[in-house]
């Protein structure tokens, strides 16, 4: 079925279909300050593209993967560029200015932790400003605040849910395991 799939879609898009995302993704690859000596591999080409898309409609976006496939590189090299008009390419230029709410994921993480950081993220970005600034919430080492005996991360579900979509920020986790799939599907 996902080669049929496949195959109406390039016909629809006159084959261009399974190319577009790697097309995307290298065009806001080369759009980004990147430091010498990065390699434009595919976990990185996918965690920038993912991120770069997740993060400018506030789509929360948990990526998982082993160290070492780019996970925090992608992530800093976005926020490094998404300056809104101080950024140095035009496309940044463009797009909200990204103002970052860090935290860190330990074992001895606690829900209430969880939701201070939530709320300092909330206070940077006034509603009426959400079409010029994105507040982001970048939670790292995930799988480490799942393993806390203090169960914190029962807090993200109702916190990642908007119904009247004020006050939302853009949600990124990051961890070196797959988390419990009740918080993946969030």
């Amino acid at each position: 079925e996902r080669d049929e799939m496949n195959s109406k879609l390039c016909d629809i898009f006159q084959d261009k279909f399974t190319k577009f995302p790697e097309e995307e993704s290298l065009d806001i690859a080369s759009r980004v300050v990147v430091r010498k000596g990065i390699a434009y591999n595919a976990a990185f080409l996918n965690n920038l593209y993912g991120l770069f898309v997740c993060v400018n409609t506030r789509v929360p976006v948990i990526i998982c993967g082993k160290p070492g496939c780019s996970k925090s590189l992608s992530m800093q090299i976005l926020i490094d560029s998404m300056k809104g008009e101080d950024s140095e390419n035009y496309l940044f230029k463009n797009l909200p200015r990204v103002y970052l709410t860090s935290f860190q994921g330990a074992k001895t993480t606690t829900s209430q932790g969880v939701l201070n950081a939530f709320n300092k993220a909330r206070k940077l970005v006034p509603n009426d400003q959400q079409d010029k600034l994105i507040s982001l919430l970048f939670f790292d080492e995930m799988g480490l605040a799942e393993i806390s005996e203090n169960n914190p991360l029962k807090v993200i579900h109702s916190e990642l849910e908007y119904d009247d979509h004020k006050n939302k920020i853009a949600f990124v986790g990051i961890s070196n395991w797959t988390l419990d799939a009740s918080k993946m599907n969030r």
